[in-house]
């Protein structure tokens, strides 16, 4: 390995720290690109295991139990030679040092000890791209030929887990909502982890959990409240990750009518308790029109105490508090319902300023979503990625 001279930091994250300056102004990006030639040339080609033929090299990771042997042997030797000379013909190059690094460390196949790469970018497509076509050479052709010139790219799973023989799912995207029981805590924790181990981004909904201070079998003031949830979840994606090669990741949601809404919203301060403090787990806000509607107009806002509301309508909370436009005014005016009074502008002033920190919460507007919602069932919460907002 070339290293720099620099307290011994690799060439390429030298070059790669001259792309801006010290103002944060882009200087040259050809360096980026320099950066990303010297660590692929001393990095990973030097680590790369060497093989005279691809048929060999397909029969060494079949035999060592790193690829599957069955989607190959849906094309003769020929066949899969062409779709990887397709792909190493189009010489491809990685734009940025970020791009190759993510690619070789993330994504490529390693040893098990992780000493050596078994695979370039090129066969990591061409695997996706004869896995995927199912024996249909032509399909594997066009495919290819897609995947090389980036018309599109896998799913992250995806990409990452076709053909290999241990491996997660080939799905990213897991929605989950949380009862209000112990049990169902513990089954919403027990879920999010193998969903984690599979490959899966998990996003949950924590709005149905009571708040902090409700009551349980008659007792009050001794709920714990969603942060408890939430820190719970957050310990369970790191530890469920994919075999090391990649972690857990996961979002929780909290409806902005919820009374345990600015303790949620507390757990992505910097400053935060470690107590308190989620590390790692992704938050979301839930917010209807009708927050708006009451910060705009400079009114009082009221949040809600789920277990009432729940006790008293038969209904959980997440499936009222998406339609606030009905249920504000009949909530707040029924004593039986608990509830506490916030300034929404106060509000929506910590909502931006947490972003501004740590670029939590993410945030759906809900009526927005459910206003070109093409389905009878009304859109709750958003995924980890929050493509619906």
């Amino acid at each position: 390995m070339e290293q720099g001279r620099n307290n011994h930091i690799p060439e390429w994250i030298l070059l790669n720290n001259q792309v801006v300056n010290e103002n944060g102004e882009i200087k040259s990006l050809d360096k980026d690109k320099e950066a990303a030639h010297i660590y692929l040339v001393n990095e990973v080609y030097k680590k790369m295991m060497k093989f005279d033929t691809l048929e060999e090299k397909l029969k060494y990771l079949i035999d060592q139990d790193y690829y599957e042997k069955e989607f190959l042997d849906r094309y003769s030797q020929e066949e899969i030679q062409k779709i990887y000379d397709l792909a190493y013909a189009k010489n491809f190059e990685f734009p940025t040092y970020m791009g190759a690094f993510k690619f070789y460390n993330d994504y490529a196949l390693k040893t098990r000890d992780n000493q050596y790469f078994l695979e370039r970018y090129e066969d990591r497509l061409a695997v996706n791209a004869l896995y995927h076509a199912n024996g249909d050479f032509l399909m594997a052709e066009r495919l290819i030929n897609s995947l090389m010139n980036q018309d599109f790219t896998p799913a992250t799973p995806t990409l990452l887990n076709t053909g290999k023989k241990h491996r997660g799912e080939f799905v990213s995207c897991f929605l989950l909502e949380a009862g209000d029981s112990l049990n169902d805590i513990a089954r919403i924790n027990e879920f999010s982890m193998q969903l984690s181990k599979i490959g899966g981004g998990v996003s949950i909904n924590l709005t149905n959990l009571r708040a902090k201070g409700e009551s349980i079998k008659g007792i009050p003031n001794v709920g714990k409240g969603v942060v408890g949830v939430a820190k719970i979840l957050d310990n369970a994606f790191r530890y469920a990750d994919q075999m090391g090669q990649r972690t857990g990741a996961g979002a929780v949601y909290l409806n902005v009518f919820h009374a345990d809404i600015e303790d949620f919203l507390n757990t992505k301060k910097l400053n935060a308790d470690d107590d308190v403090r989620v590390k790692t787990l992704s938050m979301g806000v839930v917010l209807p029109d009708k927050m708006i509607e009451l910060a705009r107009n400079n009114e009082d806002m009221y949040l809600f105490y789920p277990h009432t509301v729940f006790k008293e309508y038969g209904k959980n909370f997440a499936d009222i508090s998406i339609d606030m436009d009905h249920w504000y005014d009949i909530l707040v005016s029924n004593p039986r319902v608990r509830k506490r009074k916030i300034n929404p502008r106060k509000l929506l002033e910590l909502i931006a300023q947490l972003q501004g920190e740590s670029g939590y919460p993410y945030i759906m507007f809900s009526d927005n979503v459910n206003r070109v919602n093409t389905v009878d069932l009304p859109v709750k919460f958003s995924n980890l990625c929050t493509e619906i907002l």
